[in-house]
């Protein structure tokens, strides 16, 4: 078994086992539009990606492998046949030595103000993954506005941040909790080079 099937499997079940709890209700909740400031530390990311149907970029963590060819594909096909809250692509899956992963879902659909998610997304996480609280806050990052849930399990930390755009996207930080300490500039930092992709660039 390849290194990239060691966490490609209980990733996706992560992932997709949110998606079987949750039913579309779009109406809209209180939202805040705030500049959230990040540390950047260039040092520890990669180079810039872009999202294939925006002008989105982000930088991931230095030492995280982009998983490509047979990986993705078995990644991609498994999430594809799942019968989902919104119809989801996955574009970009990134892993470290640790088994932490990031996940970038391309949401289609015409959706506008993060009306894809049910007012009670922090409520089914919560009860998916048996913890107390699971926060959420609404702020722009490089003028991309962007909505931020941290889910603190007992097992694995995820930052699931949500874009609104003309094109949304789901991007999804998996960290064991032995690990987060150690990757946690990284995440703080890549989460920071969230930008929007200017004219001429």
């Amino acid at each position: 078994m390849s290194h990239y099937y060691k966490y490609i499997i209980p990733m996706v079940i992560i992932k997709l086992s949110i998606f079987f709890i949750i039913s579309c209700n779009a109406d809209d909740f209180d939202q805040k539009n705030d500049a959230m400031q990040f540390y950047v530390d260039t040092s520890l990311l990669s180079q810039s990606i872009n999202f294939s149907k925006s002008e989105i970029t982000l930088r991931p963590p230095i030492d995280w492998t982009e998983v490509t060819g047979k990986d993705f594909i078995k990644a991609a096909n498994t999430i594809d046949s799942i019968d989902n809250l919104y119809p989801i692509k996955l574009v970009n899956l990134f892993s470290s030595e640790q088994t932490s992963a990031l996940m970038i879902f391309e949401i289609n659909g015409d959706y506008t103000n993060f009306d894809y998610l049910p007012p009670d997304f922090s409520a089914l996480l919560e009860s998916q993954f048996s913890i107390d609280y699971v926060p959420f806050d609404n702020f722009n990052i490089g003028n991309v506005p962007v909505r931020q849930y941290v889910i603190n399990a007992p097992e694995v930390i995820i930052f699931k941040l949500f874009t609104s755009g003309k094109t949304n996207y789901e991007i999804d930080y998996i960290i064991p909790r032995s690990e987060y300490e150690k990757e946690l500039k990284k995440i703080e930092s890549s989460i920071g080079s969230i930008n929007r992709k200017q004219k001429g660039d």
